[in-house]
């Protein structure tokens, strides 16, 4: 039986992603304002709304791994943008689990010593074809699991 193909891709920011996040605090923002809540706590908790925001949106445009390559073998090679001095450090990390839900497939990684990240791919910031392969592979991964299924691992 020859091994599964290895499964190269960079890891960029989804703009979908992005603007439903922005909308999501915009929501939030409208219900805090409109609230009857007393003016301070209203301001604090609009201060703080767009502060956890900001700080989830900088995440989301800036993020941590850069690409992966989840070899034939099963192993997983990750690029990691770690700070802005020391831009690329090359990591071995293990595939924790993958979830296919509609056309959002989120990978959940981690790495030593007690590092993680959770991937979220959308169609906009991975392209069709390893879409494609990252799929059939996860529901062969599940398949090899007494207790998984195509869209749960």
């Amino acid at each position: 039986m020859t091994p599964a193909p290895d499964i190269v891709f960079r890891h960029r920011a989804s703009r979908t992603l992005s603007v439903i996040l922005v909308v999501v605090g915009m929501l939030a923002i409208l219900a805090v304002s409109i609230s009857g809540v007393p003016t301070w706590l209203r301001t604090f908790l609009i201060i703080l709304i767009a502060a956890l925001g900001g700080v989830s949106l900088g995440r989301q445009l800036r993020p941590r791994v850069g690409s992966v390559a989840w070899r034939g073998d099963g192993a997983v090679d990750l690029l990691l943008n770690d700070t802005p001095l020391d831009n690329r450090r090359e990591v071995s990390a293990e595939l924790r689990g993958g979830r296919v839900l509609g056309p959002l497939i989120v990978l959940s990684l981690r790495w030593p010593p007690r590092e993680r990240a959770s991937l979220w791919l959308l169609p906009d910031n991975l392209d069709t074809d390893n879409r494609r392969r990252l799929r059939m592979r996860l529901g062969t991964h599940a398949a090899g699991r007494a207790s998984g299924n195509a869209d749960n691992i």
